[in-house]
């Protein structure tokens, strides 16, 4: 009979051992890519009858002597541990009878999941598994000894575990993703915990968030306010800063009578400040440029003849219009009716003609029909004339014989390469154009040097006139103050217009607009204008022969 049970044992153990390489071999690589596959081994043990089981010496209970089932849970890498030869040759001595073995591979998803809260339980829960599976080993036991019957694969006694162990196969598993996630968790609950259990400690943070907050908010109202108050009060502040008394004060000469004495005029014409803020007076049908002390209210005679006869020759000039005072106030003259234009050094007895021929009028590039506007390119040397009667601006480079057409030149007409009796002249640096007061347009142009056609800046493109705040007529002179408010003198609508930055609406300073006449608040065809550093306003009332001054306030 032991003979036919060891002959039984051997059986098992060798099906045992070949069933376990045939797995080992098939499931090798997943194993390695999921090590939390788990395998069920169930062993079972049944000893003879003859055979008795001692008591154990640590938990002094006996062991069933009918039937004694143990059931194990263990990953693959712990069984293939338990099953080596050194534990082989250790326990080959034990009695055993009648192992019956059966293994069962299954899928983690078939066991309930269970998460651990740190490594430490996990540890413990190992240390309590390995404690119980030696306190349930089966102890020597009193059967025959049947030595040559256990083979290579002969499970140690060690790794067999009690089926009462609470638990399930993932609790011997590795939960490293669920032991982080529940540690974050709990760091969040305990960060909550902190703040909450002092409620001195929250108020406090509470109050701070609250300040901070109330800060932030009222700095962005603050910023909303005041880039509304500057939008809104830009054009209202700069209105009421350049405002000007409306009642005009005669400075120079006699309101409606000519005259020739040094402080009569007759059609005065242009207008120029020098630096030490005399005014010079372009007196038409005098024949001569007159300076004039504002302050003394004393004029002379700085060209010309004071007697105002008319000439050709270097010391006189013939009906002399607009004028240009450079930085060194060396004079400009736009001697008209001479169909040339006149350097006049300053202190100087006698000009020198720059352009032009003198008493012949012309188309040519080096002749002029009626020379009016002046301007000047001070970096370039360069001076810019108007041609009325040619409907051209001209340029003429320092000591040149001859000109060039820097605008207009195809002609009168309103088109926008056409020019029509340019009068007064404005050169802006900034944009390096030309701004031309378009006399029989009645508009103002600019028109950008070495461009074959100009824009509209104030006044209509097509060349309507009129007496709204948008339209012109026949205007003569422009001129700027430093913060770029255009001023214009609107001859045939008798006033000065303003047209702040930007603007295409204009606003009377001075005059009655479409109503001449010779009272103080009213001019009679005015030509010119220019601002001093006050930028009090001067005119060239050219009908009624005087200078008004509007003073600004």
């Amino acid at each position: 009979m032991i003979n036919d049970h060891a002959s039984r044992t051997r059986s098992h153990v060798e099906k045992l051992s070949q069933h376990d390489q045939t797995f080992e071999h098939q499931y090798s690589s997943s194993l390695e890519l999921n090590p939390r596959i788990t395998s069920v081994i169930h062993i079972s043990v049944r000893p003879t009858s003859s055979a008795c089981l001692p008591l154990d010496n640590k938990d002094k209970k006996s062991i069933n002597h009918k039937s004694a089932t143990l059931t194990t849970y263990q990953n693959r890498s712990r069984f293939e541990k338990s099953v080596n030869k050194e534990h082989l040759n250790k326990r080959s001595t034990s009695t055993t009878s009648f192992v019956s073995v059966t293994k069962i591979h299954r899928p983690l998803s078939q066991f309930r999941q269970k998460s651990w809260k740190s490594t430490n339980d996990l540890n413990h829960k190992f240390d309590n598994v390995n404690n119980y599976e030696t306190n349930s080993t089966i102890k020597h036991h009193q059967c025959r000894t049947v030595k040559d019957t256990i083979t290579k694969k002969t499970i140690p006694t060690k790794c067999i575990k009690n089926k009462n162990l609470l638990g399930t196969v993932e609790d011997l598993a590795n939960p490293i993703h669920q032991y982080h996630h529940s540690a974050k968790n709990k760091k969040i609950k305990n960060w909550f915990a902190y703040f909450c259990q002092c409620s001195r400690r929250r108020a406090c943070v509470s109050l701070f968030c609250l300040i901070l907050f109330c800060i932030i908010i009222t700095i962005i109202l603050l910023v909303i306010l005041l880039n509304k108050s500057k939008a809104t009060a830009v054009e209202p502040s700069l209105i009421a800063i350049l405002r000007w008394n409306t009642t005009g004060i005669t400075l120079f000469g006699t309101t409606g009578i000519r005259g020739n004495t040094s402080q009569q005029f007759s059609s005065p014409f242009g207008l120029a400040l020098d630096s030490f803020n005399n005014l010079y007076i372009g007196d038409r049908y005098n024949n001569r440029i007159q300076q004039c002390n504002i302050r003394g209210l004393t004029c002379t005679t700085v060209a010309g003849q004071a007697n105002a006869v008319r000439g050709t020759n270097m010391s006189y000039l013939n009906g002399p219009t607009y004028i240009y005072l450079d930085s060194n106030d060396n004079l400009y003259i736009a001697d008209s009716d001479n169909y040339r234009v006149q350097f006049w050094s300053y202190g100087a007895s006698y000009g020198k003609t720059i352009a032009g021929i003198t008493g012949s009028s012309g188309s040519a590039l080096n002749q002029f029909n009626i020379p009016y506007g002046i301007a000047l390119d001070s970096n370039l040397n360069t001076v810019y004339i108007a041609d009325y009667n040619n409907h051209r601006v001209m340029k003429y480079v320092s000591n040149s014989v001859s000109g060039t057409i820097a605008a207009g030149g195809n002609g009168f007409g309103t088109t926008n390469t056409k020019l029509y009796r340019p009068a007064g002249l404005y050169f802006e640096s900034s944009t390096n154009s030309l701004i031309i007061a378009n006399f029989g347009a009645s508009n103002i142009v600019r028109w950008i040097l070495g461009d074959n056609k100009w824009t509209i800046v104030e006044g209509d493109t097509n060349g309507l006139n009129g007496n709204t705040s948008t339209l012109l007529d026949h205007p003569t002179s422009i001129t700027y103050d430093p913060m770029g408010n255009m001023y214009v003198a609107d001859m045939f609508n008798h006033r000065i217009q303003m047209y702040p930055v930007g603007q295409s609406n204009g606003t009377t300073i001075a005059g009655i607009s479409g109503v001449f006449g010779n009272d103080s608040t009213m001019l009679n065809y005015p030509v010119s204008i220019i601002l001093d550093n006050q930028l009090n306003l001067y005119v060239s009332d050219s009908f009624n022969h005087r200078i008004q001054k509007f003073i600004r306030y």
